[in-house]
């Protein structure tokens, strides 16, 4: 039986549309070889396909493998030029991941920028205190690590200096005020490390949470009188360790935070212990906190005990003993440590105690007790390594996008009792105590604003 013209026609395109198909899928495989052009031939040579068809196909398949090799080409060419660069490069620094600063290319090296600005506005409800606003502070500094086992920090300090909280200008506020911490440590066995310089020694863990952390815009009462009822950042030596997960030590010596002399002042000797129950009984769900510290050293019995600022920053001395005493006495100084974490709560609290044992004896008391709610539902953040709290991280840091940051409640009571530190001078009271509320709000991991309520 004879093909009609027809059905030679229809079986000639679908041969031509197959041999396009093919053509077209295995043009990349093909184009180096001949297997593809003598497929071609072997159509021209059939009747299947034109000559026409035959050099459209041809051309086609050549263009498909000039791209391929072209394509091929380039990538060789940005590999090379990639693994030349990473060799030119292999010694050269890199810039830190996170915060400003740099870093050596095997992360064994670092210097980073750090500090922090915090502006007060404070108004009072009498009109004995003058309503003021300030840069409380304003640090400036650098903090890296040298071969991994070294790490440093120096920060100059521009702020507001404590005695200058009077009402007066002091002129201090816009000059640097002098050396907040300066340090160097070795931290290569985490059990034992060393540190020397001027930084924060080990006692309270309301002193030893950072200003950019704690939940109140000030510390409580005792907190106040940082160097004298409290140790604060001093020049010393500290020892200090983990041995595991959760347990903290810490053991310093002191030279005040000057370099005292030793008419005014011997070398004070400072410890604290810390440990999470929670962690160390395998529990992370929670922060069981507790903690002990205590310093003695022989210092010149001040001719007046003053109990110096308030929560609301006024150095009015609320109370002023008006025994005098010369006599070199032993000051010691005790604090105890609780705190309870749970998701978004946490409960706080400290017990001092100061005593000087001299001719006439004195004793300082105080406490404080504070709770946090983070209303946004955020953790809060312990440190198992150092015994101490950290800033919340907010689960929607504030953007004009639609982030909220986080949101947090506080609610703080502390004493300050100075019925044991001898008569008091005329016109002032044994001690004080003061409510304190707060409202936080943390914008994100940097930025926050505060606002507290102080009744004393």
């Amino acid at each position: 039986m004879k093909n009609s013209p027809t059905r030679t026609m229809t079986a000639k395109r679908i041969a031509v549309a197959v041999a396009a198909v093919c053509a077209t899928m295995s043009a990349p495989s093909f184009a180096a070889g001949g297997d593809m052009k003598a497929l071609m031939d072997l159509l021209l040579k059939k009747g299947v396909i034109t000559q026409q068809e035959y050099d459209q196909n041809i051309q086609a398949a050549q263009d498909a493998a000039e791209n391929q090799a072209f394509k091929e080409k380039r990538i060789d060419q940005d590999v090379a030029k990639a693994n030349q660069f990473l060799l030119k490069n292999a010694e050269a620094g890199q810039v830190m991941k996170n915060g400003l600063g740099i870093q050596s290319a095997d992360g064994a090296h670092s210097i980073a920028l750090t500090g922090r600005v915090h502006f007060d506005a404070r108004q009072y409800s009498q009109g004995i205190y003058q309503d003021r606003m300030e840069v409380r502070r304003a640090r400036l500094g650098v903090k890296g690590q040298i071969a991994k086992d070294f790490k440093y920090e120096i920060i100059g300090d521009f702020g507001v200096s404590a005695s200058s909280s009077t009402g007066t200008d002091s002129g201090m506020s816009n000059a640097l005020t002098g050396t907040d911490v300066a340090y160097f440590e070795y931290v290569g066995y985490k059990p034992v490390q060393v540190r020397v310089g001027r930084f924060k020694m080990p006692f309270s863990l309301e002193q030893l949470t950072s200003s950019n952390n704690i939940d109140t815009i000030e510390r409580s009462l005792m907190g106040q009188v940082e160097g004298e009822f409290v140790p604060a950042k001093e020049t010393g030596a500290m020892i200090y360790g983990s041995p595991m997960s959760g347990f903290t030590w810490a053991a310093a010596t002191s030279r005040g935070r000057g370099n005292q002399d030793a008419t005014t002042r011997n070398t004070d000797y400072i410890g604290r212990v810390t440990a999470n129950v929670a962690e160390l009984t395998g529990n992370k769900d929670y922060v069981a906190h507790l903690g002990l510290a205590a310093s003695t050293g022989d210092v010149k019995t001040p001719t007046t005990l003053v109990s110096g600022r308030t929560e609301a920053r006024e150095d009015s001395a609320f109370f002023t003993t008006a025994t005098t005493t010369s006599v070199l006495a032993t000051r010691t100084r005790q604090g105890g440590e609780l705190a309870l974490a749970f998701k978004a709560f946490k409960l706080q609290g400290e017990m001092f105690n100061v005593k000087y044992d001299a001719t006439t004896d004195r004793e300082i008391k105080g406490y404080y007790a504070q709770g946090v709610w983070n209303v946004t539902g955020e953790n809060h953040n312990y440190s198992n390594s150092s015994g101490t709290f950290g800033g919340i991280k907010p689960n929607s840091p504030f953007t004009m996008n639609g982030g909220t940051g986080a949101v947090q409640l506080v609610v703080r009571y502390s004493e300050l009792d100075g019925s044991g530190a001898g008569a008091i001078a005329n016109g002032k009271t044994s001690g004080a105590n003061a409510m304190t509320y707060g409202l936080n709000w943390v914008m994100n991991e940097n930025a926050r604003v505060m606002l507290n309520f102080i009744q004393t």
